[in-house]
C-alpha cells in the first residue's frame, strides 16, 4: 500500500506516524524520566533548557505562511515564547544563538510539528509534577500549560488538518523521526550537562 496520503489511503496519517514513530516516543520518554526531570529543581532546569534548545530550533516553522495555509492557527501554537520566559524565571542563561533547522519541504516539516505538538497532551501530566516544585502556568512551566483552547481540542484541530492535507506520508515520518531524534541529543547525559545536537540536516 502506497504512503501518499491523497485521499485514496483508509489509514490517517496521524495513525501512521503514531505507529512508525512508537518506539522512538518510548524511548525519548523512558530517558527523560530517567534523568530525574521531574524530581528535583535542579533536574527540571535541565528539562527546561533541553526544551528550550528544541523550541528554538522549532520557532521558525510555525510562522511559515505554506504551513499556516494546513493548520491556520500555527503561529499561535508556538511556545518558544513562553519556554524563553521560563528560562528567565529559572535564571538559566540563554545558550549562544545557532543556525535553525531547515526543512524546506512541508510534509518533513509538519512531521516535525506534529512531534512538537503532540508533546503538549504529555505536558498535562508533567505540569502537575513541577507544580510540587512551585512552578506553573505563571511561573517557571508556562511552556507546559494548555493552548487556550484545551490541549484535547487543540491536537484533535491538529490531527484532522494533517489527516486532510495532501501531504507525502514517507517525508513526513521522516520528519517525525528526526524531530524525534533532535529532541533525545539534547538530553542531558547526566544532570546539568546538556548534549551536543547529534541530529544535522
Amino acid at each position: 500500500m502506497a504512503l501518499l496520503n491523497d485521499g485514496n489511503v483508509r489509514t490517517p496519517l496521524s495513525s501512521q506516524v503514531r505507529e512508525a514513530t512508537h518506539q522512538i516516543h518510548d524511548d525519548l520518554n523512558r530517558i527523560v524520566m530517567s534523568r530525574g526531570m521531574f524530581t528535583d529543581a535542579a533536574g527540571y532546569r535541565d528539562f527546561v533548557l533541553m526544551q528550550y534548545l528544541f523550541h528554538r530550533d522549532m520557532d521558525p516553522l510555525y510562522s511559515r505562511d505554506d504551513l499556516a495555509r494546513i493548520v491556520p492557527d500555527l503561529a499561535a501554537r508556538n511556545r518558544f515564547r513562553q519556554v524563553s520566559a521560563d528560562m528567565e524565571d529559572l535564571g538559566i542563561g540563554c545558550p549562544a544563538p545557532r543556525m535553525s533547522v531547515d526543512i524546506p519541504d512541508p510534509s518533513t516539516a509538519l512531521g516535525w510539528l506534529y512531534v512538537a505538538e503532540g508533546s503538549k497532551l504529555g505536558a498535562n501530566i508533567l505540569i502537575r509534577l513541577v507544580d510540587k516544585m512551585g512552578y506553573g502556568a505563571s511561573f517557571g512551566a508556562r511552556h507546559l500549560a494548555p493552548d487556550p483552547m484545551g490541549r484535547g481540542i487543540s491536537w484533535t484541530a491538529f490531527r484532522d488538518a494533517i489527516d486532510n492535507a495532501r501531504l507525502d506520508a514517507e517525508r513526513f515520518i521522516h520528519g517525525a523521526r528526526e524531530s524525534y531524534a533532535r529532541m533525545k541529543s539534547f538530553v542531558p547525559a547526566s544532570q546539568g550537562k546538556i548534549r551536543t545536537a547529534a541530529t544535522s540536516l
